[in-house]
């Protein structure tokens, strides 16, 4: 099975989920794109099932121009996945469309204060290693009362192919993994643009106040999110 075969594979599962298919949007901006690894494709737009839409109550989500690189404002990439999974109970029929205005709080409204975006594969034996600590640390327990919120996306199936509905399901209900921070599906690699090396995954980091990029790190290690908890702190 080709590249092209795969993507009118997944075009056919999502039409039956009440996806559709647009190009990767152009970024724009400080900072330069570099697509990593092997994902490339169609993005993932639209929304299916019985859950409600999610409506960012922002309308005025920062300006241009945006960026990829640290210092520059992110621009308001938007998916198809869960904002709650576990409620959803991993239900691919149950399907929103998650935007990253979703999270933006620039007036104190909500108590969040970074957002952290992971970009993951399901061949990625280091992404499967950080989803599998943060659960058995309580990663997301600890970290949210603080001002955290997470988005997982997870862009590739085990044989290297845009990642399906049903391996996002798969990702997030596995008992190692048993995500119940938002979690979405982006098989058109939108986040390829923020990687500037070819090494999985991406751990983005974005001061919601702003919309603008903190840090990017490539790979996983033990200490990152104790990294993160300290600049929560002084936030």
């Amino acid at each position: 099975m080709n590249q092209e075969l795969a993507l009118l594979r997944f075009a056919a599962i999502s039409l039956a989920c009440g996806c559709s298919s647009a190009p990767i949007s152009t970024m724009e901006g400080a900072g330069s794109s570099a697509a990593g690894s092997s994902a490339a494709g169609s993005s993932a737009a639209g929304s299916g099932g019985s859950a409600p839409a999610l409506v960012s109550e922002y309308v005025d989500y920062p300006p241009g121009p945006y960026g990829t690189a640290r210092g520059a404002t992110i621009q308001n990439l938007e998916f198809l996945g869960w904002r709650h999974p576990d409620q959803a109970n991993y239900d691919v029929t149950r399907f929103e469309k998650v935007r990253l205005s979703d999270f933006y709080n620039p007036d104190g409204r909500s108590d969040l204060k970074l957002l952290a975006v992971n970009a993951s594969a399901v061949w990625c034996t280091v992404c499967r290693a950080e989803y599998q600590d943060l659960n058995s640390s309580d990663t997301y327990a600890t970290l949210r009362p603080k001002g955290l919120e997470m988005l997982g996306a997870l862009f590739e199936d085990v044989a290297y192919y845009p990642a399906q509905p049903a391996d996002l399901a798969r990702w997030g209900e596995t008992p190692a993994h048993a995500v119940k921070f938002p979690l979405v599906l982006d098989p058109g690699f939108k986040m390829g643009a923020y990687f500037d090396s070819d090494a999985t995954p991406l751990n983005l980091l974005i001061d919601v106040r702003t919309m603008t990029i903190v840090r990017i790190t490539m790979g996983y290690s033990a200490t990152y999110f104790s990294d993160v908890q300290s600049l929560l702190d002084k936030l």
